[in-house]
């Protein structure tokens, strides 16, 4: 029921190259905006763009789940990194590294824009299927043999995902526990997940090139045909124009005028 209500949402509808520039202009934007607070409203409206289109809370929850303990690395290891102001306040320091709130939201800004960066390839690898991925990339001039393995990466995610969970669960059943609090237990509660997800994307990447190669894609990949043809309408022109509008709005103001830096939200609050 729910992937129905997917295959019939707005964003599915789009031509595979306007998903593929959505996903690229975000990427950019994400980049260029460091401040947390900001990336928090980019996330909110991904979530909404998430629920608009037929997820429902548990399918964004199972993408959200095992990135809860990358973003907390993401937090923790920046502290080494972020260079404090001129004189300012240490909280405390852990390990010799001050804490400072340069450190803090430095940390937030790079877990979150992570999060970002999954959410929105998660999301458009979702309701993108895989010829269109590729039908996309050939259209760019992309070369067949480069395209049809972007598109395979790009279908693999969501089966890895699913790969993940449930070695994850195979580990529980045999007495892992992945629930501590100690962050070195925990990196070394995973090694176990790590080791045999590899191996199955090995094994299942040596399965694709075998089916691929049944299929006759190594022959003449120049002149292949697709059943399938896509074409620009007016909704894509629609979001495209929008798209490049907020992209453009956004390096401007971060190039000309410095805004969206890591501390932008909080010295506006700050101030005021």
């Amino acid at each position: 029921m729910e992937n129905n209500k997917i295959e019939k949402s707005f964003i599915y509808s789009l031509d595979p190259r306007t998903k593929m520039l959505i996903l690229l202009l975000m990427i950019f934007i994400g980049v260029m905006v460091m401040d947390p607070f900001c990336t928090l409203i980019i996330i909110f409206c991904v979530y909404l763009t998430y629920r608009a289109n037929g997820f429902s809370n548990k399918q964004v929850w199972k993408t959200t789940k095992p990135l809860l303990f990358a973003f907390v690395l993401f937090f923790i290891l920046n502290f080494p990194f972020a260079t404090p102001l001129p004189d300012e306040e240490v909280y405390f320091k852990v390990l010799s590294i001050p804490v400072t709130m340069t450190g803090i939201l430095t940390g937030l800004g790079n877990a979150l824009r992570f999060m970002m960066f999954i959410w929105i390839a998660d999301l458009i690898t979702q309701v993108t299927p895989t010829g269109d991925i590729v039908l996309a990339l050939n259209k760019a001039h992309v070369p067949p043999e480069a395209s049809i393995a972007i598109g395979i990466a790009f279908s693999y995610i969501p089966v890895l995902k699913k790969e993940i969970g449930t070695i994850i669960e195979a580990q529980k059943s045999r007495g892992a526990n992945f629930e501590s609090k100690n962050v070195f237990k925990k990196i070394k509660a995973y090694i176990p997940v790590i080791v045999p997800g590899l191996f199955i994307s090995i094994m299942r990447g040596r399965d694709i090139a075998r089916a691929i190669e049944a299929r006759g894609f190594t022959y003449d990949p120049v002149n292949r045909t697709y059943r399938n043809e896509i074409k620009l309408r007016g909704r894509d022109f629609a979001v495209i124009a929008f798209m490049l509008i907020l992209f453009c709005i956004i390096a401007y103001l971060s190039i000309t005028k410095g805004w969206f830096g890591t501390r932008f939200v909080y010295t506006l609050m700050t101030r005021s």
